[in-house]
């Protein structure tokens, strides 16, 4: 594989989940840090985005730069003849994503959004739940903690910053793993801090069809919550650490099922390196629609409560 971008993401998740399936060479471009491999892993190291495309032979490349760069190096990948995974969001306006995807059939090459939570074990533990004792009416999901450091990449629009595109595809994937479809109704709220150039926080409803809805509140103005809640005629569930559990962090499933308790520890897994086993596996099999299907319909969601929002265009 090839990372484009040595970010915090690709230091801290991506190249240990490689590692961990055994991925003992990894290619790395950065222009910015001298690139790092964890134990085991090696690899080629380049300055430049394009030298990278070009002298990496890596089949796969995982684009990992700022949000504003994700599209263009994305298609420069695909014109490549390279498979692509995005960090989300894939891009900065529907188009982009929809162009993507195009370019990427037409090549006939996979691409893919790592929007990585719903691969964790407890997701499947709660549905497993939900298809037990469902169905689902109510979703909520939190989502917030402390205010960013002023100089974080998050502030800055040109970048593409700001909590709709760092934390809306959690409320989008959200509503899209549990309800399996997509709403038909949005409403959004926006807080921007004085001096903020971006918007910090958000709390959005989102309707479904047969009256289910989901509320969620997400943004870097409160004090830590990562939960995950779901509620019917016959359950009351709660996931904690729902949307980024750490690799090494069992989780619990805890709540209501038809009347009984429930509270099961989910063993500790890492989200990222399932996810990216199952996008190698499918890599070099020519597009994988599945991949690609994901990524323009949580795009197509994230533009309606960006509009909603008054952030559309």
């Amino acid at each position: 594989m090839l990372v484009l971008g040595y970010s915090s993401l690709a230091r801290r998740r991506i190249l240990p989940a490689l590692a961990r399936l055994g991925h003992t060479h990894v290619d790395i471009a950065s222009r910015t840090r001298t690139p790092g491999w964890p134990e085991g892993v090696t690899g080629r190291g380049f300055r430049d985005y394009r030298e990278a495309l070009e002298g990496s032979e890596a089949g796969l490349v995982y684009v990992s730069t700022r949000n504003h760069e994700h599209a263009p190096w994305a298609a420069a990948a695909l014109d490549a003849g390279r498979d692509v995974v995005i960090d989300k969001p894939a891009a900065l306006s529907l188009a982009d994503v929809r162009a993507l995807v195009d370019r990427a059939g037409t090549r006939g090459r996979l691409i893919a959004e790592a929007t990585t939570w719903p691969w964790h074990p407890q997701v499947e533990a709660l549905c497993a739940r939900i298809d037990e004792a469902g169905p689902v009416t109510r979703v909520v999901a939190h989502f917030s903690f402390p205010p960013l450091p002023a100089d974080d990449v998050r502030h800055r629009a040109a970048w593409g910053g700001g909590a709709l595109w760092d934390l809306g595809p959690y409320a989008v994937t959200a509503g899209r793993r549990i309800f399996g479809a997509a709403p038909d109704e949005c409403l959004v709220r926006t807080a921007t801090r004085p001096g903020d150039e971006v918007e910090t926080a958000f709390s959005v409803l989102l309707g479904y069809p047969d009256d289910r809805v989901l509320v969620g509140h997400f943004g870097s103005t409160t004090a830590y919550v990562n939960r995950l809640e779901v509620y019917g005629p016959r359950l009351a569930l709660r996931l904690e650490r729902a949307f980024t559990t750490a690799p090494d962090h069992p989780c619990r499933l805890v709540g209501e099922q038809a009347g009984a308790r429930v509270d099961v520890e989910v063993p500790a897994a890492d989200a990222f390196e399932r996810f990216l086993a199952d996008v190698v596996a499918a890599s070099g099999h020519g597009p994988h629609k599945g991949f690609a299907d994901l990524m323009l319909g949580d795009a197509e969601v994230l533009d309606r409560i960006r509009h909603a929002a008054g952030h559309g265009g």
